[in-house]
């Protein structure tokens, strides 16, 4: 059984690593990143519309969110199920932030005010954009994703037994956190040049690459199902 190392924080990765058995490997939990939240205040005001990208900007948001009165555009259907379940109604859930612009350009032609829940380390595509259209944008930092001490003892331990036989990689900071924890744990070269190396994106395999990964596959597209299709293809 193909042993396969998960780098998620660790409520991700233990929802991976059930999908991981269902399949028949056996996964391996290396949690490189914790999710916390910032406690960071949500202003007492009026917008013309809130906006989030995850699921975990409404899950870390403090009791403030309760005074929102919306409308809410949200990325995704489980930020939409997360604001649900705190009580609050969705205007509209786009698939990805591409489709979330073009919602919020048919919607909002006029410079508007908006409340963005984001986390802390994040891509600026959104606020790019409502900066290109005049619009203004208070930002509130729900969560931050805090990089691991160490790489949890079984992880490094299988590792140095060299008895990783996949990793899978989410994004391109965790990539990059994980192989500095490996390196200070010791991990044998084969790391790099026996194991499979998946990445969720070309943003992540240009990272792995960079470390000098011999074996790096891309994911067909963005999503865990396309990441895990090409860990069976493999």
């Amino acid at each position: 059984m193909r042993r396969v190392l998960v780098t998620r924080a660790r409520e991700d990765a233990l929802r991976t690593a059930e999908e991981l058995r269902r399949r028949g490997f056996a996964p391996l939990i290396a949690p490189v990143l914790e999710i916390v939240a910032t406690g960071a205040p949500i202003p007492a005001e009026n917008f013309d519309a809130i906006l989030a990208t995850s699921a975990r900007a409404i899950r870390y948001a403090g009791e403030g969110l309760a005074a929102l009165r919306g409308p809410f555009f949200v990325v995704g259907a489980k930020t939409a199920q997360a604001l649900a379940a705190r009580g609050a109604r969705v205007e509209a859930s786009a698939p990805d932030v591409a489709a979330l612009t073009e919602l919020l350009l048919s919607r909002f032609a006029a410079p508007s005010h908006f409340l963005y829940l984001a986390g802390r380390d994040r891509k600026d595509e959104l606020e790019s954009f409502l900066r290109s259209r005049g619009h203004a944008a208070t930002i509130v930092e729900t969560y931050e994703a805090r990089a691991a001490d160490a790489l949890g003892e079984e992880a490094a331990a299988a590792l140095a037994a060299e008895e990783v036989d996949a990793a899978l990689h989410y994004s391109a900071r965790s990539a990059s956190i994980f192989f500095a924890l490996a390196d200070a744990a010791g991990a044998p070269e084969t790391l790099r040049a026996r194991v499979a190396h998946h990445a969720l994106s070309e943003d992540v395999a240009r990272v792995l690459r960079a470390a000098g990964c011999a074996h790096v596959r891309v994911a067909a597209a963005p999503d865990q199902a396309s990441l895990l299709a090409a860990l069976e293809a493999q």
